[in-house]
């Protein structure tokens, strides 16, 4: 092993029984460090090909991993947020130089305007990509780097659930609003308990209207599922005419649906209430209906009867009402 300093970076050359590999580095310290661990690789018949993780930029690997997963629920809901990755500082870091420290900053300097939440989510995205990149799209990370790094405490869950009458006033608001079918969408979300994503492309004839179910294709974990249709969820699916694109709803875009539903409740004067609450609503309402926790488990496509418990918000009313009968 040599090193050498030749046009402002230091490179390292390491040979071993006729092979030889270098590489530069903006440091004299790191280029040994980087020697060292080579030679004990290759003396230990455990030296793995890194050029990749020197020749790509985390915003290369995110780019993977979007085109990866571009058929899943999550990459539609996540490309923005790997925009977003793409185009900050940490997006043009060298993955061989990604390391906790850098992500410690990241994480940081984006705690400063954005919210535990939303930084939490961040870094669990490149954590995600990074597990894909060494799984499924040979990049030979040794590590996940994401793991040296303590995440944003997670926030305590979402519990709001519309009262009656404030889902006649948001209903109300719905029928004004500039999007066609506005109320039949936020309906059968609260019908269904549905994810916004998995009712925007939610197929005609993918819903039976005779025995009361349909077929979910688009889901958050990419496995579909079959749900069931209320006797109100059928009569919404029937009155919707036919679109050209099959599906049973057409919005222009996901941003300005969510700007409209926003509008929507602001008009109907109704607080700290977002779409994805209707499916919060929907559950604590078919669990009050006697649903058990199996069934909601199947209609809502949860995979752990805890998450049941952080959706189906039953009311000390309905406690008591229970027990006086």
């Amino acid at each position: 092993m040599y090193l050498r300093k030749h046009y402002g970076k230091w490179q390292c050359h390491v040979r071993y029984k006729g092979s030889r590999i270098a590489q530069s580095f903006t440091s004299k310290t790191e280029a040994r460090k980087w020697g060292i661990k080579t030679m004990n690789e290759m003396e230990l018949g455990t030296y793995k090909n890194r050029d990749r993780l020197y020749s790509m930029q985390l915003k290369d690997l995110l780019t993977l991993y979007f085109d990866h997963s571009k058929d899943t629920y999550r990459s539609k809901t996540t490309g923005f947020t790997i925009g977003y990755l793409c185009r900050t500082e940490l997006g043009k870091c060298i993955l061989a130089r990604l390391d906790g420290v850098k992500l410690a900053n990241f994480k940081n300097k984006e705690l400063l305007t954005k919210s535990p939440s939303t930084v939490r989510k961040y870094l669990l995205l490149i954590s995600r990509a990074i597990n894909i990149g060494r799984k499924e799209l040979g990049i030979p990370f040794d590590s996940n780097p994401v793991q040296m790094v303590t995440l944003p405490a997670d926030p305590s869950h979402r519990d709001r659930v519309l009262t009656a009458s404030e889902h006649q006033d948001l209903y109300k608001m719905c029928d004004q609003s500039d999007i066609y079918n506005m109320r039949e969408i936020v309906e059968l979300a609260f019908e269904t308990i549905c994810r916004r994503g998995e009712i925007l492309n939610l197929k005609y004839d993918d819903c039976n209207l005779v025995t009361g179910e349909a077929l979910v294709r688009i889901t958050k974990n990419g496995k579909p599922r079959r749900i069931g249709l209320s006797e109100r969820a059928v009569e919404i699916i029937r009155s919707l005419p036919r679109s050209v694109s099959g599906n049973l709803f057409t919005v222009r875009s996901v941003s300005a649906f969510e700007k409209a539903f926003r509008r929507t409740v602001a008009n109907a004067r109704i607080k700290d209430f977002h779409f994805h609450d209707l499916r919060h609503s929907g559950a604590t309402y078919l669990a009050e209906q006697g649903w058990s926790t199996i069934e909601l488990m199947a209609q809502g496509g949860w995979s752990s009867a805890d998450m049941v418990k952080r959706y189906a918000n039953i009311s000390a009313k309905h406690l008591a009402k229970r027990l006086r009968k």
